[in-house]
């Protein structure tokens, strides 16, 4: 005998539950980690066939083999990009779920945005955007922070300036600040499209940079700022076209406590630089013009 499906209380035979209250159930017993599980795995489906088929169009020399290969990247591409929404828009579900708490502990800033410069080769390569460093003469800075949400954060602020460049090329500087009262700032400006004004011109040319976005980066940042106490501010570059991001990082006095296992060392500073550059490009292969790039390690986060 079938079991009948488990339902929200409010909607088993509530037709006229109030709004307000579905809607909380609805979220609240949202599966996120099985849709989340589910879209993965036909995800892993799609990147086997793609590779499946581009193996039987690799000899190919009629012209019918072009197409498919053109077809198979246009498959890549989109599935990168879909990945990258769904791993937005699940994130931003555990945080409405509240099933994540923010995970404390040291992350030194230097190497964090040192890292997200490792492709300025590239970028000036392929778009003809100028990416540069400045510490302000800081040669370290640890902050106690979730690694995995300041890591989403800086990759969007530096995807948004990339997208903001392109195309036509343009500059962007991610800075490092230490403050007075302990506080880091960190900030990428960028000489693209700047923030839409409220005219009719201003928002054509701002989408024409974003179009297609879901905007679900940015509210996940927000949300990451709120779970933090962080602060992001997005405002218009000082001087000339462009926007700055500013992300304010304060102090920490209080820390949970946790057992500390092992000492966190040179190897282990490696493997999340690695991990970190393996999330930038993924990132920049969402970007238009950077799809189809093959990007390589910096030599000193390949493998030994």
């Amino acid at each position: 005998m079938n079991e009948r499906p488990s339902l929200p209380r409010s909607y088993d035979g509530q037709d006229s539950a109030d709004p307000e209250t579905r809607r909380e159930d609805l979220l609240k017993n949202f599966p996120v980690y099985a849709f989340e599980s589910e879209c993965q795995r036909s995800l892993d489906m799609i990147a086997l066939c793609q590779r499946y088929l581009s193996h039987l169009a690799e000899d190919e020399d009629r012209p019918e083999a072009d197409e498919i290969r053109q077809s198979l990247s246009d498959i890549a591409v989109a599935a990168t990009r879909l990945d990258r929404n769904l791993n937005s828009l699940t994130a931003l579900l555990r945080c409405a779920q509240q099933s994540e708490a923010p995970q404390w502990e040291p992350v030194e800033l230097c190497t964090f945005v040192r890292t997200l410069c490792a492709e300025q080769d590239q970028l000036q390569k392929e778009l003809d955007i100028r990416l540069s460093l400045d510490f302000g003469g800081l040669d370290e800075l640890v902050v106690q922070a979730d690694r995995r949400y300041l890591s989403r954060i800086g990759l969007h602020l530096l995807s948004n300036a990339v997208r903001a460049c392109a195309p036509g090329g343009g500059r962007i500087v991610l800075r490092l600040r230490s403050g007075g009262k302990g506080e880091a700032v960190f900030s990428v400006t960028d000489t693209g499209c700047g923030l839409p004004d409220d005219t009719l011109r201003g928002q054509q040319q701002n989408r024409s940079h974003f179009l297609g976005t879901t905007k679900s980066g940015l509210l996940l940042c927000r949300e990451y700022c709120r779970l933090t106490g962080w602060t992001l501010e997005l405002r218009p570059r000082p001087k000339g076209r462009g926007t700055e991001a500013v992300l304010t990082l304060p102090a920490r006095t209080v820390f949970d406590p946790s057992p500390i296992l092992r000492s966190y060392g040179a190897e282990d500073a490696r493997r999340d630089a690695r991990r970190l550059w393996f999330d930038l490009v993924f990132e920049l292969q969402c970007i238009p013009g950077l799809e189809n790039v093959r990007f390589s390690p910096p030599a000193e986060l390949q493998m030994a």
